[in-house]
């Protein structure tokens, strides 16, 4: 008797992708020869991001969910050294060059949508298709108040800095439950526990009973986009360089709208699902 086929997108590896300061993570679904889709997650997330919705994809799809540097598990860049959005922007670049993909459709989630827009813009050639999810665009940068903002990011940079290059600091140290409580409060209502456990899997290592240290590395809650020197002019720019279809899904509170909060592909991926599967089926003349 023949075993049925499997009809949903199954877990495949975890990967660590080689880079000058150490590894890129990445979290693979699907058949090594399924279409590829390189998934990138949100300010904060990891690629456990996707994990609900990963399932629901076509079943000749090869999911490659990202981890940024300093998120989940990939690897810290050096200390002293700065993280930004060109260096993401690079990071996925170099994902792609390891892969030796001729062309690779683009997903991205909030922080990781605008990123894809800008790799989407910047290598056109590479890019077959680009889903943004919850993201439109960085905000403008005003002249007028860049001074502050780059005083602003320095200084927050520097007291980073010292805390990491204290011998007596380590990560904060906290139980699961504080880890849950504090990541639910601070996305606001976007997550619940139960999919908090999801971010968690990956953002938290074990350090003792009921004991864990976050993975992240403290540079990035300076948010990478906060302080850029994109004006309105660049940034029109940026979206005329985009060649390739384009599927934007706004969550409602949104062109393809539905409802949900600022994560509903993790929350509730069968929202976004049909989306997603129709706009990647599709064949592009």
């Amino acid at each position: 008797m023949e075993s049925s086929k499997v009809n949903y997108l199954q877990y495949k590896e975890d990967l660590q992708i080689p880079v000058p300061w150490g590894i890129l993570a990445a979290k693979v679904w699907g058949p090594d020869d399924g279409l590829p889709v390189l998934a990138l997650h949100g300010w904060q997330d990891n690629a456990g991001s996707f994990d609900t919705l990963a399932h629901l994809l076509p079943v000749n799809t090869r999911l490659v969910c990202l981890e940024f540097c300093g998120h989940g598990y990939s690897s810290h860049y050096h200390t002293g050294m700065f993280l930004s959005l060109y260096d993401h922007i690079y990071h996925v670049k170099l994902v792609i060059d390891f892969f030796k993909w001729e062309e690779v459709t683009l997903m991205g989630h909030s922080m990781g949508g605008q990123i894809a827009l800008f790799v989407a813009s910047i290598f056109p050639d590479k890019i077959h298709k680009l889903i943004s999810l919850d993201a439109i665009k960085l905000r403008s940068s005003s002249p007028d108040s860049f001074i502050i903002d780059m005083k602003a990011v320095i200084n927050d940079f520097q007291n980073i800095v010292k805390k990491i290059e204290n011998v007596s600091w380590k990560s904060s140290v906290t139980t699961y439950n504080q880890a849950r409580e504090k990541l639910v409060k601070n996305y606001s209502g976007s997550v619940e526990a139960e999919h908090a456990d999801i971010l968690l899997a990956r953002s938290l290592r074990k350090t003792g009973e009921d004991e864990y240290e976050y993975t992240r590395d403290l540079r990035t809650v300076i948010r990478p986009f906060l302080f850029n020197d994109f004006t309105t002019e660049k940034l029109k720019e940026i979206a005329r360089g985009i060649k390739c279809p384009f599927l934007l899904i706004k969550a409602k509170h949104s062109v393809t709208s539905v409802n949900g909060t600022h994560h509903v592909h993790l929350t509730h991926p069968e929202v976004v699902a049909p989306y997603i599967c129709n706009f990647l089926r599709k064949n592009v003349a």
